[in-house]
């Protein structure tokens, strides 16, 4: 057997080999044997034709049918055997049998690339430090109180401290009702913000039973009437800032006084706020060094982690409607950068490990185990043992210490900001 690999760049390599009929031969003995447990022949039950049989009759099929799966054969054997780390599947490009005489085949296929990442030391990062306003912790608080709140029904919604209930209906522009063009039973928090000024202006004072019609602007930005009534005005009773909303707010009931509830609250936004801090940093880590680092991802690779995210998606959507348009192969194309840089940063992290010789120690289960089993109401023992044989967690713990040792290692520039407010829905999320 003549077997040749030759290598076209960092990652793609073809294989060549000429395999002899005599060391073909028990692969098409092979063959003939599992053709046998299927065949059928008169005068004989299922699997019990004689072998010899099975060749005068089906031979040469048998040889041809079987070419492609000697050939895959013969290349498994050699990378296992070689050592070497697949990416992917091979592609048979050639394969000519001369009967009696010889097999040749070519296979191309695709391998890791053998990696050499320098620029991980001293990379120049910038971090925040979040000061907390007073002003985010008015509105923490009132947060908290407004979602704690009672009702009293009123008759006339004074201010903003009013939910009121009103149907709203569409009108032309001779003010007739437009059919099917109303909404039913709106509760409406006058002090929300996102109410337009006409309507805001309208609901200031509104009693109950109250009928209005309000000249108004659609999507479009054309003029539209619309016809409010107003069937509930319930006036918001906020609770006290006492000992007994401070523990059910924060769960302790070491809290005395006002003063010591707003550096409580001060310092749970904190703890959220340079979270956030912190997971960017991690992410600004993984980001420089894919920049830094260049990488020649193959090709099947990059396939392989499409066909992930693709399927995940798939299954997390497995019991609600897709979208009418969706598409499969758009969906991959949208991906396809986000696959990219997640096949580089897989391949640098992985060659960091090794060189930086990061372990996984007992204290790394444990510390995990920990933190969780108030959360899952498991013991901490139990969690360690799973945690121990979890392969996504063994990743996380690597992947952690990575980048801890990446920053340790790294400039970082702190500079302090003060929030003031939210900036997006998706910033605590």
């Amino acid at each position: 057997m003549d077997i040749k690999v030759n290598e076209s760049g960092n990652i793609r390599r073809e294989l060549s080999a000429e395999i002899s009929y005599d060391e073909l031969i028990p692969h098409f003995n092979k063959a003939f044997i599992e053709f046998r447990k299927k065949a059928t022949h008169p005068g004989f039950r299922k699997g019990k034709m004689p072998l010899d049989m099975v060749k005068k009759l089906y031979g040469d099929s048998i040889e041809y049918s079987s070419l492609e799966d000697i050939a895959a054969d013969i290349f498994r054997d050699y990378i296992i055997e070689n050592n070497i780390e697949l990416a992917g599947k091979g592609e048979i490009k050639d394969l000519n049998y001369d009967p009696k005489k010889n097999l040749k085949f070519k296979i191309n296929f695709e391998v890791f690339p053998d990696l050499k990442v320098e620029n991980y030391k001293n990379l120049e990062l910038k971090q925040i430090k979040y000061k907390i306003d007073d002003s985010l912790i008015d509105e923490e608080i009132k947060y908290h109180r407004f979602r704690n709140a009672g009702f009293e029904i009123d008759g006339i919604a004074s201010d903003d401290n009013y939910i009121i209930t009103v149907d709203l209906q569409n009108l032309d522009e001779s003010g007739n009702i437009l059919i099917g063009q109303n909404q039913k039973d709106l509760k409406i928090y006058l002090g929300n913000e996102e109410i337009y000024p006409e309507f805001k202006k309208a609901f200031k004072g509104i009693k109950e039973g109250e009928v209005k019609v309000i000249d108004s602007t659609n999507a479009e930005g054309n003029a539209k009437k619309v016809q409010i009534t107003c069937n509930k005005v319930e006036k918001i009773i906020y609770p006290e800032l006492d000992e007994k909303f401070f523990l059910k707010i924060t769960g302790k009931d070491t809290i005395k006084t006002e003063d010591e509830f707003r550096e409580e609250i001060r310092d749970a936004l904190s703890k959220i706020y340079n979270s956030i801090s912190e997971r960017k940093l991690r992410d600004d880590v993984i980001s420089e060094l894919v920049k830094l680092n260049d990488v020649e991802i193959p090709g099947s690779y990059i396939e392989n982690i499409l066909n992930t995210i693709t399927d995940n998606y798939l299954e997390q959507n497995k019991s609600k409607k897709l979208p009418a348009n969706f598409s499969e192969s758009e969906f991959k194309k949208e991906k396809r950068a986000d696959a990219i840089f997640s096949g580089k940063w897989h391949l640098i992290r992985e060659k960091l490990i090794k060189m930086e010789n990061i372990t996984i120690e007992e204290e790394d289960y444990k510390k995990i185990a920990d933190e969780n089993a108030s959360q899952y109401n498991i013991p901490a023992e139990k969690l360690l043992e799973v945690y121990k044989e979890n392969e996504d967690v063994k990743a996380k713990i690597l992947n952690d210490k990575l980048i801890d040792r990446i920053i340790s290692y790294a400039e970082i520039e702190v500079k302090e900001e003060l929030k003031t407010k939210v900036n997006s829905a998706e910033e605590i999320s």
